[in-house]
Protein backbone atom coordinates (compact mmCIF):
# COMPACT_ATOMS: atom_id res chain seq x y z
CA UNK A 1 0.00 0.00 0.00
CA UNK A 2 1.19 3.52 -0.78
CA UNK A 3 -0.21 6.90 -1.70
CA UNK A 4 -2.28 6.81 -4.90
CA UNK A 5 -1.13 8.73 -7.98
CA UNK A 6 -4.09 10.77 -9.27
CA UNK A 7 -4.31 12.11 -12.82
CA UNK A 8 -4.93 15.84 -12.30
CA UNK A 9 -5.44 16.81 -15.95
CA UNK A 10 -9.23 17.05 -15.67
CA UNK A 11 -8.94 19.87 -13.15
CA UNK A 12 -7.53 22.19 -15.80
CA UNK A 13 -9.16 20.72 -18.89
CA UNK A 14 -12.32 18.89 -17.80
CA UNK A 15 -15.97 19.85 -17.42
CA UNK A 16 -17.18 21.43 -14.21
CA UNK A 17 -18.59 18.07 -13.12
CA UNK A 18 -15.23 16.34 -13.77
CA UNK A 19 -13.43 19.10 -11.89
CA UNK A 20 -15.66 18.62 -8.85
CA UNK A 21 -15.33 14.84 -8.97
CA UNK A 22 -11.56 15.17 -9.08
CA UNK A 23 -11.60 17.78 -6.30
CA UNK A 24 -13.62 15.41 -4.09
CA UNK A 25 -11.21 12.55 -4.83
CA UNK A 26 -8.13 14.63 -3.98
CA UNK A 27 -9.71 16.01 -0.80
CA UNK A 28 -10.68 12.53 0.41
CA UNK A 29 -7.07 11.42 0.07
CA UNK A 30 -5.99 14.41 2.14
CA UNK A 31 -8.49 13.39 4.82
CA UNK A 32 -7.06 9.85 4.86
CA UNK A 33 -3.33 10.50 4.73
CA UNK A 34 -2.75 14.24 4.69
CA UNK A 35 -1.07 13.61 1.34
CA UNK A 36 -1.48 12.28 -2.17
CA UNK A 37 0.39 12.19 -5.48
CA UNK A 38 -0.52 13.89 -8.75
CA UNK A 39 0.44 13.35 -12.38
CA UNK A 40 -0.46 15.33 -15.53
CA UNK A 41 -0.79 18.53 -13.52
CA UNK A 42 0.66 21.09 -15.91
CA UNK A 43 4.40 20.96 -15.22
CA UNK A 44 6.11 19.01 -17.99
CA UNK A 45 8.65 16.24 -17.57
CA UNK A 46 11.17 18.46 -19.36
CA UNK A 47 10.66 21.29 -16.85
CA UNK A 48 11.03 19.00 -13.85
CA UNK A 49 14.12 17.33 -15.32
CA UNK A 50 15.70 20.72 -15.91
CA UNK A 51 15.05 21.69 -12.27
CA UNK A 52 16.92 18.58 -11.13
CA UNK A 53 19.79 19.40 -13.47
CA UNK A 54 20.10 22.87 -11.98
CA UNK A 55 19.90 21.41 -8.49
CA UNK A 56 22.80 19.02 -9.14
CA UNK A 57 24.88 21.88 -10.54
CA UNK A 58 24.19 23.98 -7.45
CA UNK A 59 25.27 21.35 -4.95
CA UNK A 60 28.51 20.81 -6.87
CA UNK A 61 29.55 24.38 -6.10
CA UNK A 62 32.50 24.71 -3.73
CA UNK A 63 31.88 24.85 0.00
CA UNK A 64 33.16 28.42 0.00
CA UNK A 65 30.67 29.47 -2.68
CA UNK A 66 27.77 27.90 -0.78
CA UNK A 67 28.91 29.27 2.59
CA UNK A 68 28.95 32.77 1.10
CA UNK A 69 25.15 32.59 0.65
CA UNK A 70 24.37 30.85 3.95
CA UNK A 71 20.90 30.91 5.51
CA UNK A 72 20.74 32.86 8.76
CA UNK A 73 19.65 30.39 11.43
CA UNK A 74 16.89 32.40 13.12
CA UNK A 75 13.08 32.45 13.15
CA UNK A 76 12.68 34.36 9.88
CA UNK A 77 11.83 32.68 6.56
CA UNK A 78 14.73 30.55 5.36
CA UNK A 79 16.81 31.98 2.55
CA UNK A 80 20.03 30.70 1.03
CA UNK A 81 22.18 27.66 1.69
CA UNK A 82 21.90 25.36 4.74
CA UNK A 83 24.71 22.90 5.37
CA UNK A 84 24.30 19.20 6.22
CA UNK A 85 22.95 18.96 9.76
CA UNK A 86 21.85 22.60 10.02
CA UNK A 87 18.11 21.93 10.27
CA UNK A 88 16.61 19.85 13.10
CA UNK A 89 13.17 18.71 11.95
CA UNK A 90 12.90 16.39 14.97
CA UNK A 91 12.25 19.44 17.17
CA UNK A 92 9.07 20.68 15.51
CA UNK A 93 6.61 17.86 16.30
CA UNK A 94 5.97 15.28 19.00
CA UNK A 95 3.28 12.73 19.76
CA UNK A 96 0.46 13.64 22.14
CA UNK A 97 -1.27 11.31 24.60
CA UNK A 98 -3.31 9.83 21.74
CA UNK A 99 -0.17 9.04 19.80
CA UNK A 100 -0.82 11.75 17.19
CA UNK A 101 1.92 14.10 15.99
CA UNK A 102 1.26 17.68 17.08
CA UNK A 103 3.19 20.94 16.92
CA UNK A 104 5.78 20.84 19.69
CA UNK A 105 5.14 23.56 22.28
CA UNK A 106 8.15 22.89 24.52
CA UNK A 107 11.67 21.41 24.54
CA UNK A 108 10.55 17.93 25.57
CA UNK A 109 12.01 16.27 22.46
CA UNK A 110 15.37 14.66 21.75
CA UNK A 111 17.76 17.55 21.17
CA UNK A 112 20.52 15.51 19.52
CA UNK A 113 18.84 14.12 16.40
CA UNK A 114 20.48 15.04 13.10
CA UNK A 115 19.11 15.43 9.56
CA UNK A 116 21.65 14.35 6.94
CA UNK A 117 20.74 16.80 4.17
CA UNK A 118 21.73 20.15 2.70
CA UNK A 119 19.42 22.58 0.93
CA UNK A 120 18.98 25.95 -0.75
CA UNK A 121 15.81 27.99 -0.11
CA UNK A 122 14.60 30.91 -2.19
CA UNK A 123 11.57 33.00 -3.10
CA UNK A 124 10.64 35.50 -5.78
CA UNK A 125 12.80 38.56 -6.35
CA UNK A 126 11.55 41.65 -4.50
CA UNK A 127 10.42 39.80 -1.36
CA UNK A 128 11.13 41.62 1.91
CA UNK A 129 13.19 38.60 3.00
CA UNK A 130 15.68 38.64 0.14
CA UNK A 131 17.34 35.51 -1.22
CA UNK A 132 21.16 35.46 -1.33
CA UNK A 133 21.80 33.92 -4.75
CA UNK A 134 25.10 32.48 -5.99
CA UNK A 135 26.80 34.73 -8.51
CA UNK A 136 25.98 34.27 -12.17
CA UNK A 137 29.69 33.71 -12.72
CA UNK A 138 29.53 30.64 -10.46
CA UNK A 139 26.41 29.09 -12.00
CA UNK A 140 25.24 31.04 -15.08
CA UNK A 141 21.47 31.03 -15.65
CA UNK A 142 20.56 29.34 -12.35
CA UNK A 143 18.90 32.37 -10.74
CA UNK A 144 17.01 33.46 -13.86
CA UNK A 145 15.49 30.04 -14.61
CA UNK A 146 14.77 28.84 -11.09
CA UNK A 147 13.18 32.14 -9.99
CA UNK A 148 11.71 33.32 -13.27
CA UNK A 149 10.44 30.05 -14.78
CA UNK A 150 10.25 27.14 -12.35
CA UNK A 151 8.99 28.97 -9.23
CA UNK A 152 5.95 30.59 -10.97
CA UNK A 153 4.89 27.25 -12.50
CA UNK A 154 5.00 25.58 -9.08
CA UNK A 155 3.06 28.47 -7.52
CA UNK A 156 0.33 28.06 -10.13
CA UNK A 157 0.02 24.32 -9.46
CA UNK A 158 -0.16 24.87 -5.70
CA UNK A 159 -3.05 27.30 -6.15
CA UNK A 160 -4.83 24.85 -8.43
CA UNK A 161 -4.59 22.18 -5.74
CA UNK A 162 -5.85 24.57 -3.07
CA UNK A 163 -8.78 25.48 -5.33
CA UNK A 164 -9.54 21.76 -5.60
CA UNK A 165 -9.49 21.50 -1.80
CA UNK A 166 -11.87 24.45 -1.56
CA UNK A 167 -14.31 22.62 -3.83
CA UNK A 168 -13.80 19.34 -1.94
CA UNK A 169 -14.48 21.01 1.42
CA UNK A 170 -17.48 22.91 0.01
CA UNK A 171 -16.15 26.32 0.97
CA UNK A 172 -16.26 29.32 -1.39
CA UNK A 173 -13.62 29.30 -4.12
CA UNK A 174 -10.92 31.74 -3.04
CA UNK A 175 -11.22 30.91 0.66
CA UNK A 176 -7.55 29.91 0.78
CA UNK A 177 -6.13 31.29 -2.44
CA UNK A 178 -7.40 34.83 -1.83
CA UNK A 179 -4.95 35.18 1.07
CA UNK A 180 -1.97 34.25 -1.13
CA UNK A 181 -1.87 37.37 -3.29
CA UNK A 182 1.62 38.48 -2.20
CA UNK A 183 3.22 35.24 -3.48
CA UNK A 184 5.51 34.55 -0.54
CA UNK A 185 5.83 30.84 -1.35
CA UNK A 186 9.30 29.37 -0.89
CA UNK A 187 11.06 26.83 -3.08
CA UNK A 188 13.74 24.46 -1.80
CA UNK A 189 16.19 22.28 -3.68
CA UNK A 190 17.53 19.55 -1.43
CA UNK A 191 20.46 17.12 -1.56
CA UNK A 192 20.95 14.08 0.63
CA UNK A 193 24.63 13.02 0.36
CA UNK A 194 25.54 9.32 0.28
CA UNK A 195 25.10 7.88 3.77
CA UNK A 196 26.29 4.61 5.25
CA UNK A 197 23.38 2.50 6.52
CA UNK A 198 25.40 1.78 9.68
CA UNK A 199 25.08 5.47 10.64
CA UNK A 200 21.34 4.95 11.19
CA UNK A 201 21.75 2.19 13.79
CA UNK A 202 21.93 4.42 16.87
CA UNK A 203 18.74 6.24 15.89
CA UNK A 204 20.31 9.71 16.06
CA UNK A 205 20.77 10.26 12.33
CA UNK A 206 18.15 10.09 9.59
CA UNK A 207 18.03 11.64 6.20
CA UNK A 208 15.11 13.61 7.63
CA UNK A 209 13.27 13.04 10.91
CA UNK A 210 9.47 12.86 11.20
CA UNK A 211 7.79 16.25 10.89
CA UNK A 212 5.00 18.26 9.31
CA UNK A 213 5.48 21.26 7.03
CA UNK A 214 4.44 24.80 7.91
CA UNK A 215 2.52 26.31 5.00
CA UNK A 216 -0.83 25.62 3.35
CA UNK A 217 0.63 22.67 1.47
CA UNK A 218 3.88 21.35 0.03
CA UNK A 219 4.57 20.14 -3.49
CA UNK A 220 7.36 17.56 -3.34
CA UNK A 221 9.24 16.21 -6.34
CA UNK A 222 11.57 13.30 -5.57
CA UNK A 223 14.08 11.40 -7.69
CA UNK A 224 14.06 7.60 -8.06
CA UNK A 225 16.21 6.88 -4.98
CA UNK A 226 13.36 6.33 -2.49
CA UNK A 227 13.26 6.47 1.29
CA UNK A 228 10.35 8.88 1.76
CA UNK A 229 7.60 7.55 4.04
CA UNK A 230 4.26 8.95 5.24
CA UNK A 231 2.57 8.07 8.53
CA UNK A 232 0.02 5.26 8.12
CA UNK A 233 -2.97 6.57 10.08
CA UNK A 234 -5.01 3.40 9.60
CA UNK A 235 -2.61 0.61 10.52
CA UNK A 236 0.13 2.49 12.33
CA UNK A 237 3.72 2.65 11.17
CA UNK A 238 4.76 4.14 7.85
CA UNK A 239 3.82 3.94 4.16
CA UNK A 240 6.79 3.97 1.74
CA UNK A 241 6.22 6.50 -1.03
CA UNK A 242 8.03 4.59 -3.77
CA UNK A 243 8.33 6.66 -6.98
CA UNK A 244 6.01 5.40 -9.71
CA UNK A 245 8.41 6.19 -12.52
CA UNK A 246 6.13 8.84 -14.04
CA UNK A 247 8.45 11.82 -14.62
CA UNK A 248 5.68 14.29 -13.76
CA UNK A 249 4.79 12.72 -10.41
CA UNK A 250 4.57 15.19 -7.52
CA UNK A 251 3.61 14.55 -3.92
CA UNK A 252 1.25 17.01 -2.23
CA UNK A 253 1.32 17.32 1.57
CA UNK A 254 -1.09 19.17 3.86
CA UNK A 255 0.75 21.71 6.03
CA UNK A 256 0.14 23.29 9.43
CA UNK A 257 -1.52 26.42 8.04
CA UNK A 258 -4.27 24.40 6.38
CA UNK A 259 -4.69 22.41 9.60
CA UNK A 260 -5.21 25.65 11.53
CA UNK A 261 -7.65 27.10 8.98
CA UNK A 262 -9.78 23.93 9.02
CA UNK A 263 -9.52 23.52 12.80
CA UNK A 264 -7.95 20.10 12.33
CA UNK A 265 -10.58 18.86 9.86
CA UNK A 266 -7.60 18.25 7.60
CA UNK A 267 -4.50 16.94 9.39
CA UNK A 268 -0.96 17.61 8.26
CA UNK A 269 1.03 14.84 6.61
CA UNK A 270 3.69 13.44 8.95
CA UNK A 271 6.62 12.27 6.85
CA UNK A 272 10.27 11.34 7.16
CA UNK A 273 13.12 10.04 5.00
CA UNK A 274 14.81 6.77 5.89
CA UNK A 275 16.71 4.05 4.02
CA UNK A 276 15.19 3.04 0.67
CA UNK A 277 13.17 -0.17 0.64
CA UNK A 278 16.09 -2.04 -0.94
CA UNK A 279 18.31 -1.20 2.05
CA UNK A 280 15.77 -1.57 4.86
CA UNK A 281 16.84 -3.79 7.78
CA UNK A 282 20.41 -4.03 6.52
CA UNK A 283 23.47 -3.26 8.62
CA UNK A 284 25.79 -2.55 5.72
CA UNK A 285 25.70 -0.73 2.42
CA UNK A 286 25.55 2.92 1.43
CA UNK A 287 22.43 4.85 0.54
CA UNK A 288 23.00 6.66 -2.77
CA UNK A 289 22.67 10.41 -2.92
CA UNK A 290 19.12 11.70 -3.28
CA UNK A 291 17.66 14.91 -4.72
CA UNK A 292 14.26 16.44 -4.02
CA UNK A 293 12.54 19.73 -4.80
CA UNK A 294 9.83 21.25 -2.60
CA UNK A 295 7.49 24.20 -3.05
CA UNK A 296 6.11 25.45 0.28
CA UNK A 297 2.86 27.26 -0.58
CA UNK A 298 2.36 30.04 1.98
CA UNK A 299 -0.38 32.42 3.04
CA UNK A 300 0.23 36.16 2.98
CA UNK A 301 2.32 36.98 6.04
CA UNK A 302 -0.30 39.15 7.74
CA UNK A 303 -3.25 36.92 6.86
CA UNK A 304 -4.98 35.46 9.90
CA UNK A 305 -4.76 31.67 9.75
CA UNK A 306 -6.92 30.80 12.76
CA UNK A 307 -9.85 28.35 12.38
CA UNK A 308 -12.67 29.30 10.03
CA UNK A 309 -16.17 29.50 11.59
CA UNK A 310 -17.39 26.66 9.36
CA UNK A 311 -15.12 24.24 11.21
CA UNK A 312 -15.75 25.47 14.77
CA UNK A 313 -18.81 23.87 16.39
CA UNK A 314 -19.95 22.72 19.81
CA UNK A 315 -18.62 19.26 18.91
CA UNK A 316 -15.36 20.65 17.51
CA UNK A 317 -14.45 23.76 19.52
CA UNK A 318 -11.62 26.01 18.37
CA UNK A 319 -8.32 24.11 18.69
CA UNK A 320 -5.83 26.69 17.43
CA UNK A 321 -5.16 30.38 18.16
CA UNK A 322 -5.81 33.06 15.55
CA UNK A 323 -2.20 33.74 14.59
CA UNK A 324 -1.02 35.47 11.45
CA UNK A 325 0.76 33.29 8.93
CA UNK A 326 4.06 34.98 9.79
CA UNK A 327 3.57 34.37 13.51
CA UNK A 328 2.94 30.68 12.85
CA UNK A 329 5.90 30.52 10.48
CA UNK A 330 8.26 32.25 12.95
CA UNK A 331 7.19 29.86 15.67
CA UNK A 332 7.85 26.79 13.55
CA UNK A 333 11.14 27.92 11.96
CA UNK A 334 12.38 29.08 15.35
CA UNK A 335 11.95 25.52 16.60
CA UNK A 336 14.28 24.25 13.88
CA UNK A 337 17.13 26.43 15.11
CA UNK A 338 16.32 26.87 18.81
CA UNK A 339 15.39 30.43 17.89
CA UNK A 340 11.77 30.86 18.92
CA UNK A 341 10.41 34.41 18.60
CA UNK A 342 11.28 36.59 21.62
CA UNK A 343 13.53 33.83 22.92
CA UNK A 344 16.34 34.00 20.39
CA UNK A 345 19.58 33.05 22.06
CA UNK A 346 23.10 32.30 20.96
CA UNK A 347 23.09 29.95 18.01
CA UNK A 348 25.76 27.34 17.60
CA UNK A 349 26.85 25.69 14.40
CA UNK A 350 28.61 26.18 11.13
CA UNK A 351 29.60 24.21 8.08
CA UNK A 352 31.77 21.85 10.10
CA UNK A 353 28.82 20.60 12.14
CA UNK A 354 27.67 18.28 9.35
CA UNK A 355 31.00 16.53 8.89
CA UNK A 356 30.99 12.79 9.34
CA UNK A 357 27.42 12.27 8.15
CA UNK A 358 28.27 11.13 4.67
CA UNK A 359 28.82 7.42 4.06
Amino acid sequence: MSLPAIDFSAFRNGTEQKRRELANCVTEEFKKHGATRLTNHGLTAETITKAYEWSEKFFKLSEAEKAAIANVRDANPQRGYSYVGSEATSKVNKRDQRGEFQICEDDDVDQELVDAKEHFDYTRDGDEYATPWPSDASIPGFHDWMEGTFLPECMTLARDVLTAIELGLDVPVGTFTSCMSSYVDELRIQHYPPLAVSKLAAGKIKRCHAHTDFGFLTLLFQDATGGLEVEDRVNGGWLPVVPTGDPTEVGVYVGDTLVHKTNGHLRAAVHHVVAPVSLKNREDGVMPERFTIALFAKADRHAVVGPMPKFVTSETPQRFPSLTALELHNKRVGQLYDARPKEIGALEGGPGEGEGLEG
